[in-house]
């Protein structure tokens, strides 16, 4: 049996709930490819932060246009392409107001087992105040992370980053999320990790493999439903 992939946020969501909310909103999950994805603003993320080609390069911010073009051309569908731009603005806005400016630094994705792994990061660090910091951008104006949601992730940031490497032990952790202004506009809403906050190592890996084994689980009862069900096939002649 194949083992379908849980997102980012589906994974930090369910997390760390108890076990029977979990296969609740586990069995909620649907099948399927979602009506719309964030995959056009994901393509052109670093543009949005300002990634720098080389550690002291000059800042110069890609223009907004480039970057609508390029979410545009890579929308599957007009909601898509609207749900992408609106988000991508808002985060264009912020960084051009800070002054943001990225660096490419690899990092690699956690291993959940079962042959997944998960990444709440992309292979840069953001300047900000003069501050390094890590991003994780959760899009969804509908059903977006909760507070647990976020600290899952922040922890989860937390050991991948500042604990595997010194050199960012100080870095700032941040899970920017999006309000509505009107029907199309969207604004940034920034959360930072707080140490005294955060999920353990252990905590983390019980959370996730608890979560996967629910998962499986529905899975399997899935796939017993569909070889249960009539073919549709009908003896000859009648």
């Amino acid at each position: 049996m194949k083992i379908r992939r849980l997102s980012e946020i589906d994974l930090a969501r369910i997390g760390p709930l108890d076990p029977e909310e979990k296969r609740r909103r586990l069995r909620l999950l649907k099948q399927g490819r979602p009506p719309h994805t964030y995959n056009p603003l994901r393509a052109v993320v670093g543009d949005i932060l300002n990634l720098q080609p080389e550690l002291f390069a000059g800042g110069v911010y890609t223009p907004w246009a480039q970057i609508s073009d390029g979410i545009c051309k890579r929308a599957a569908s007009d909601p898509e392409k609207k749900f992408n731009l609106a988000v991508a603005e808002a985060l264009y806005d912020f960084g051009v107001q800070r002054q943001v400016m990225s660096y490419g630094k690899p990092i690699p994705p956690w291993n959940v087992g079962y042959g997944q792994s998960v990444a709440y990061w992309w292979n840069l660090y953001t300047v900000i105040d003069r501050q390094p910091c890590f991003i994780f951008i959760d899009p969804r104006v509908s059903a977006p992370l909760t507070r647990d949601g976020r600290k899952f992730v922040l922890s989860l940031m937390n050991e991948r980053i500042r604990v595997s490497d010194p050199d960012f032990a100080e870095a700032r952790l941040l899970v920017i999320q999006f309000g509505k202004s009107g029907e199309e506009r969207r604004y940034v809403r920034v959360h930072e990790a707080i140490d005294s906050d955060l999920f353990s190592f252990d905590e983390l890996n019980e959370m996730i493999d608890e979560t996967y084994r629910i998962w499986i689980e529905i899975l399997a009862e899935r796939a017993d439903e569909v070889r249960r069900r009539p073919t549709g096939s009908t003896p000859l002649g009648v």
